[in-house]
């Protein structure tokens, strides 16, 4: 007989989400509705991947100006306090592992597309055309690597004006505050600069970045039938006096023709071995997947608020996977059932009752 996938321990431990959440957000009963009731509309919406406003009346029993006011209230008013708040929500499910024993990161970052007035909006971030647009909502997160434990470690959101080696700083301050020990971190080439490798040197992290073809002096190290390990010096643009020197990886590509071109730190002794670790950092792009199955919709333009649901999305994926039960889809299904009441039978009223396609779930494989 077929295991049936709603057990007790798991139908306890989503339940107990919503108060979770509104203890990471600090969320605080109103006059009209209460934090938990907040935080189970917070969830659902995520889970149907809808704006909160088409769920507050199902799940909530209240007007969805209510649960807007009640929310804008409690958030807070920069983003640093916002990021501090949900950092300590992934810290809470983290494996004791990770503080006992050094494990490899990757920090990468995501950028969700902005088609509105960017002059007079604050915190979008330019970047190369990528579905229909220059301009972005962007998002930096570290998550780490070790196999069954892609355990999302930090947030933080791309301001204009910010450059990698803040980011970085950004990410690795939080995860000293998580007490998680890092092995080696591996970058996207967006991070290749010396200000990055001055940043990770001055922590005594080893790294690996792809190294970026600019300049004359990188030219032979792109060369077909080049092979072995090199010494390069990073040059800032900007400032001259900044300045890194990294040993460099050459490895033969997978056509033959164009070299794998790496910069790294000292401490890795073997061109397969650089290859084959850099390989798991596309691991991270599960992560960015992941977040956008459960990531709920919004047109406003608060950074602030679109912060709040890429980390609630991030914190459903980071209590699933500690949960360690059935897939993130049914894991967005459970949330729906649990808490909206009569899911089943409404069909006729309601915002989430317009079709039977109205709580399908997308991307679901």
């Amino acid at each position: 007989m077929r295991r049936s996938r709603y057990t007790a321990v798991a139908v306890q431990s989503q339940h107990s989400w919503a108060g979770a959440l509104a203890d990471v957000l600090h969320l605080t009963d109103g006059a009209s509705v209460t934090r938990v009731a907040v935080a189970r509309c917070l969830l659902v919406a995520s889970a149907l991947r809808v704006a909160l406003s088409a769920v507050a009346r199902r799940v909530a029993a209240v007007g969805r100006e209510t649960v807007r006011k009640a929310l804008a209230g409690d958030l807070p008013r920069d983003r640093d306090t916002l990021e501090r708040h949900l950092a300590a929500g992934f810290r809470r499910h983290l494996p004791r592992s990770f503080q006992e024993h050094p494990i490899p990161i990757a920090i990468d970052t995501h950028a969700r597309p902005f088609y509105g007035d960017y002059e007079n909006t604050p915190g979008v971030v330019g970047g190369k055309p990528k579905d229909g647009a220059k301009w972005f909502w962007g998002y930096a997160t570290a998550v780490a690597l070790v196999p069954g434990h892609r355990h999302t470690l930090g947030l933080t959101a791309m301001c204009p004006g910010d450059t990698p080696d803040a980011l970085v700083e950004r990410l690795l301050a939080q995860l000293g505050w998580a007490g998680v020990k890092v092995r080696y971190v591996l970058l996207d080439r967006g991070f290749y600069s010396a200000r990055v490798a001055n940043a990770l040197a001055r922590r005594q992290l080893r790294f690996i970045i792809p190294m970026v073809r600019r300049g004359k002096a990188v030219q032979p190290l792109f060369r077909r039938g080049t092979r072995g390990w090199f010494e390069h010096t990073i040059r800032c643009r900007k400032c001259r006096a900044d300045s890194a020197t990294v040993r460099v990886a050459v490895v033969p590509g997978h056509d033959g023709r164009r070299p794998l071109v790496f910069a790294c730190s000292d401490g890795f002794d073997r061109l397969p071995r650089v290859v084959l670790e850099y390989r798991t950092r596309f691991g991270i792009e599960t992560s960015y997947r992941q977040l956008g199955e459960c990531l709920a919709r919004t047109t406003s333009d608060d950074p602030v608020y679109r912060l709040l649901l890429v980390g609630v999305s991030l914190l459903i994926r980071a209590w699933w996977m500690a949960g360690g039960t059935g897939t993130l889809a049914t894991t967005r299904w459970d949330l729906i059932i649990i808490f909206t009441p009569n899911t089943a039978t409404a069909t006729t009223t309601g915002p989430m009752a317009q079709t039977p396609a109205a709580t399908e779930l997308p991307n679901t494989p």
